[in-house]
C-alpha cells in the first residue's frame, strides 16, 4: 500500500478546515438564523407558503455556502499554504546556517509554484502541477532533516561526549597495560567495553549527521536546478521525456531525503543501532545528567 505523501495530508486537513469555516462562517449564521426566524414569524404574514418552505430554504443555502467554500481554489490553497507553513515552519531552528538554507529552499518553492500558477488552464498547467507536487514532501523533509540536525548541535552532552570519550578510552587502555592488580584490571576492562560501545554510537549517530548536512546542501542545489529546469519546460515538452525526467528527479530526490529522515529518526529512538548500543548511550547520558545537577 503507498505511503500518504505530505501534500496529501496537508489537503486532507485543509478539506477539514474549510468544512468547518464554512459551517461557521457570517454567511452561515445568517442563512440558519434566517430560515429559523422566517419558519416562525412569516407563515403568519404569508400563510399560502408552508412554514417547512423556509428551512429548507435554509438548508439548501447552507449546502450552497459549504460547496463553494470546498469547491473555492483559490481559497483551498490559502488554506493548504498556511497549513504547510504552519506545521513545518523553521520557528525554533536557532542555527543560522540550517536557518538561511531553508529560507532558500521555502523561496524555491514559491518560484516554482508562482511558475505553475502562472500557466494558462490546460494540460502543460496540470501536467506541470503534477510534476511538482511532491517539492511540499521535498521541503517537509528538508526541515525536519533540519531539526534533527539543530538538536544534535545544540546538545551540549553530545558535543562534550564526543570530544571525551575517545580520550577516554586511550587513557583507560595505557593504564590498563600498566595494571598489575587483576580485579583493577578487570573492572578497567569492563568500564574500557562500555566507553569502546558508547563511542561506537556516538560516531554512528555524528556520521549520519554529517550524511544529513551534506545532503541539506545537495537537496537545495537540486531544488535550485528543478526551477531552472521549470522554467525551460515550454508546451511542445509537455509529453516530452524532459518532463518525466524532472519528475522522476523529484521524486528521487523527495525519497532520498525520507531515507535519511527515518535514518535519523531511527537513531533517536533507538532503532539506528543495537538495543544494547541504544541502551550503552542513553545510560552514559543519564549518568552525566544526574552528574551535572549535582
Amino acid at each position: 500500500m503507498p505511503t500518504e505523501s505530505i501534500i496529501e495530508r496537508i489537503e486532507q486537513e485543509a478539506s477539514k478546515a474549510l468544512l468547518k469555516n464554512a459551517i461557521f462562517r457570517l454567511e452561515s449564521a445568517l442563512m440558519v438564523s434566517g430560515a429559523i426566524l422566517a419558519a416562525v414569524f412569516l407563515p403568519n404574514v404569508i400563510g399560502w407558503i408552508p412554514w417547512w418552505t423556509w428551512p429548507l430554504i435554509g438548508l439548501v443555502g447552507e449546502a450552497a455556502i459549504i460547496w463553494s467554500s470546498l469547491t473555492d481554489k483559490a481559497e483551498q490553497q490559502k488554506v493548504i499554504e498556511s497549513l504547510f507553513r504552519e506545521k513545518y515552519s523553521i520557528t525554533g531552528i536557532r542555527n543560522r546556517g540550517l536557518n538561511a538554507k531553508l529560507r532558500e529552499a521555502e523561496q524555491y518553492r514559491q518560484r516554482i509554484h508562482a511558475v505553475v500558477e502562472q500557466q494558462r488552464n490546460g494540460i502543460l498547467r496540470d501536467r506541470m502541477k503534477s510534476t511538482t507536487a511532491q517539492v511540499y514532501d521535498w521541503i517537509a523533509n528538508m526541515v525536519q532533516l533540519a531539526r534533527r540536525l539543530d538538536t544534535f548541535r545544540s546538545d551540549a552532552l553530545i558535543k562534550r561526549d564526543l570530544e571525551t570519550v575517545p580520550k577516554e578510552i586511550k587513557q583507560l587502555e595505557a593504564r590498563l597495560k600498566l595494571e598489575g592488580n587483576e580485579r583493577v584490571r578487570q573492572q578497567m576492562a569492563a568500564t574500557l567495553e562500555t566507553n569502546r560501545r558508547q563511542n561506537a554510537a556516538l560516531q554512528e549517530l555524528n556520521s549520519r549527521m554529517q550524511r544529513a548536512d551534506l545532503q541539506l546542501d545537495h537537496s537545495l542545489a537540486a531544488l535550485g536546478t528543478v526551477y531552472s529546469q521549470l522554467l525551460l519546460i515550454g508546451a511542445k515538452d509537455v509529453d516530452s521525456d524532459r518532463a518525466q525526467r524532472l519528475q522522476d528527479d523529484i521524486q528521487g530526490e523527495v525519497l532520498a531525503l525520507q531515507d535519511l529522515v527515518d535514518s535519523l529518526n531511527e537513531v533517536y529512538h533507538g532503532g539506528g543501532m543495537s538495543d544494547e548500543e541504544a541502551e550503552v548511550l542513553a545510560k552514559a547520558r543519564r549518568q552525566q545528567a544526574a552528574a551535572q545537577q549535582r
